[in-house]
């Protein structure tokens, strides 16, 4: 079955724009931003295996700088953050990982970031760090937005969670599309704009005008009345379970062995994904929460823009089987 195909249908017309945003098709003649920034923010936590890519890929489709607001990770993830280019904004520490607090931070170096930078408009990623974003029909998020008309100020994505399918599930330094190229759209019963959008992770910044808070995970935004939003959307690839041994350890740590799940604000999310963790790396999808009844490959896998070259890939693959 066809990755497209697997969509809901869009709501009808009367039932769009429930949510701070509504949707409008780009104009055929835009007026597009005379110029702008494109900058990311990048959320973290014991990510030393992942972020090297997470920013190497933002910074591929288009972001000129990338910011990471960590919640006092003791790896290896700042240094490996900027090895890859990324500047560290932000570093708090709280018992266990708070998005809430975390989310403060972001639009703090937002405002920061983007004031100090003097530029009339600033488009934001606001990104996990296992989310990798792609931009529509094969153009990069920096030219898809260089398209869009001055009325936009937020685009939403819809979101793919891809799952491994075979050994190894991950290494380190790659898009981990190569590894997992299998997954299934995410999309929840709710949904803030009436569209199968479960984020909405890119937001303007406008100089001389109101600002936009992203919320949470950046599922919406708030703070600038009724937000016009383009009707094509962007792809966010999800990346949760990797390398089973680092994600059983991690999600041991952060929701298991020595954190309440009551205490984060997702509340009993996380304890499902916990749970699902023998699931996940049997591939007994039916038996995870919700149920996956089958996976596909991307479509669009070939034509994603990488770092490196295919061969490098197939190098580290025979290095994992056979070390020296």
């Amino acid at each position: 079955m066809p990755w497209r195909s697997r969509r809901s249908p869009r709501p009808r017309a009367s039932e769009r724009g429930a949510g701070p945003t509504h949707q409008v098709a780009n104009p055929k003649f835009p007026k597009t931003l005379p110029e702008f920034r494109l900058f990311a923010v990048i959320k973290t936590w014991m990510d030393e295996d992942i972020i090297e890519a997470t920013v190497r890929n933002a910074t591929i489709q288009g972001a000129e700088k990338v910011f990471i607001v960590d919640n006092g990770s003791t790896d290896r993830t700042l240094t490996r953050a900027e090895s890859a280019g990324a500047t560290v904004a932000e570093v708090y520490e709280t018992d266990a990982f708070n998005g809430r607090i975390a989310q403060a931070f972001v639009n703090a170096v937002v405002a920061r970031e983007s004031l100090r930078c003097r530029a009339p408009y600033v488009w934001w990623l606001h990104l996990d760090s296992d989310e990798f974003v792609e931009g529509p029909d094969g153009m990069t998020v920096r030219d898809y937005l260089a398209s869009l008309d001055e009325q936009f100020k937020v685009v939403g994505s819809i979101f793919v969670n891809h799952l491994p399918t075979a050994k190894p599930e991950y290494i380190s330094g790659f898009h981990p599309i190569d590894f997992q190229p299998c997954g299934y759209y995410f999309q929840d019963t709710w949904s803030i704009c009436g569209m199968p959008h479960w984020k909405h992770p890119i937001q303007r910044f406008d100089r001389h005008d109101r600002f936009l808070q992203c919320r949470p995970g950046a599922h919406f935004v708030f703070g600038g009345g009724r937000l016009a939003e383009p009707t094509r959307d962007v792809v966010i690839h999800h990346f949760q379970y990797r390398d089973e041994t680092l994600t059983r350890a991690k999600t041991a740590v952060a929701y298991g062995d020595r954190a309440d799940p009551s205490r984060h604000d997702h509340g009993n999310d996380f304890k499902i994904r916990f749970e699902t963790l023998d699931a996940v790396y049997e591939r007994r999808w039916t038996d995870m929460e919700p149920t996956i009844p089958s996976l596909e490959p991307w479509s669009s896998i070939e034509g994603l823009p990488r770092w490196y070259d295919v061969a490098d890939v197939r190098h580290a693959r025979d290095q994992w089987k056979n070390p020296t």
